[in-house]
């Protein structure tokens, strides 16, 4: 990883990345509130305990990626490709999934805080991760 890839605790509120490559970047703990990530490759990042609320991560490859305890609340998430990726203790409440990737990524789903999502039923998700989420958000309706 490169000097100028090593981020962590930046505040990069509101900043320009869409198109760019940061795979194995170092962004643990970053405020990157309202970030422009869109269609970012962000492969194997370290994003643990970001702040990305409000980011646009619209087709953005996270796979691989570090996200624990990152707090993801109103991003912008369609087509974001999160396999492989750690979401331990994330926060994706009010997100948009739609299309999301998260098959293969490591989610607890009994505790992932997807509250207030939109389309969170149109990703993809593993098949128990998909159950423990319909059994705790469509059992509210």
């Amino acid at each position: 990883m490169s000097e100028s890839q090593n981020m962590a605790g930046a505040n990069l509120a509101s900043a320009d990345f869409r198109g760019q490559v940061l795979s194995g970047a170092n962004l643990s703990g970053a405020i990157l509130v309202q970030a422009d990530m869109l269609n970012c490759d962000l492969y194997g990042a370290n994003l643990s305990g970001a702040d990305l609320s409000g980011a646009d991560l619209t087709d953005a490859d996270l796979s691989d990626a570090n996200l624990k305890g990152a707090n993801l609340t109103r991003a912008r998430l369609r087509g974001a490709n999160f396999s492989g990726a750690d979401l331990t203790g994330a926060i994706l409440a009010r997100t948009d999934l739609q299309d999301a990737d998260f098959r293969g990524a490591k989610i607890d789903g009994a505790k992932l805080d997807i509250s207030g999502a939109r389309a969170w039923q149109q990703a993809k998700w593993d098949p128990p991760v998909l159950a423990a989420l319909k059994a705790k958000f469509e059992s509210k309706k």
